[in-house]
């Protein structure tokens, strides 16, 4: 009997879990989504509001890449409640790669509003790439915890499919280092595929929409 009792407490998830790495992302992300706008409250004192013409010539640059930021982390973080959803009705709690994965990914977020305030204040061939660079980061660990869960709940039939959204982030990088503000306009652009990829391509086959 004390055998297995013993038995059972080595079998017991040793990390978080998936509530508990839930609730640690919906912090950390919240927190990175409200620092995005502080760039822009820094310089409202000194900004002309006669017009919205002078505005958005004045911080069009900080706006842009406040909304771009914004929706990016929301659409990663929307991709990231995807996947442990699908943990949570797997079953699925004891995962270290996963642990491992998610604790990278908070970090790149929680990073994210530094560049952020960098090419916002100005965009050029070395803010930009470091931009959008990160992101490319956030994209690829995204795509490895969405790989990670779905071998972990054995619905492998998509794989290749959860790289889409990183090989275009690899692409805008490159285009970053010669051509900034087509980067930072083509990221716009992978909202859409990364709404795509989370909400039709990271469908199990058969399944509706």
């Amino acid at each position: 009997m004390c055998q297995d009792s013993r038995v059972q407490e080595r079998r017991r998830p040793l990390g978080p879990g998936v509530e508990r790495s839930i609730t640690l992302t919906d912090a950390v992300v919240a927190i990175a989504m409200t620092l995005l706008i502080l760039p822009l409250v820094e310089v409202s004192g000194e900004t002309r509001v006669d017009s919205l013409s002078e505005l958005l010539s004045e911080q069009g640059a900080l706006l842009l890449s406040f909304v771009i930021s914004f929706l990016v982390i929301y659409a990663f973080w929307a991709a990231h409640g995807t996947i442990h959803r699908r943990l949570t009705e797997a079953g699925v709690e004891d995962l270290p790669w996963l642990d491992r994965l998610n604790m990278l990914w908070l970090l790149v977020v929680a990073f994210l509003p530094l560049p952020t305030a960098l090419v916002g204040h100005d965009l050029n061939t070395t803010t930009a790439p470091i931009y959008v660079g990160t992101m490319l980061v956030l994209s690829a660990l995204t795509s490895g915890l969405a790989v990670v869960a779905r071998h972990a709940v054995g619905d492998s039939n998509r794989l290749d499919q959860a790289w889409l959204t990183t090989a275009v982030f690899a692409l805008c990088t490159a285009v970053a280092f010669f051509f900034p503000n087509a980067a930072m306009y083509g990221l716009l652009l992978l909202i859409l595929v990364r709404w795509l990829e989370v909400h039709v391509l990271a469908q199990p086959r058969g399944a509706s929409t």
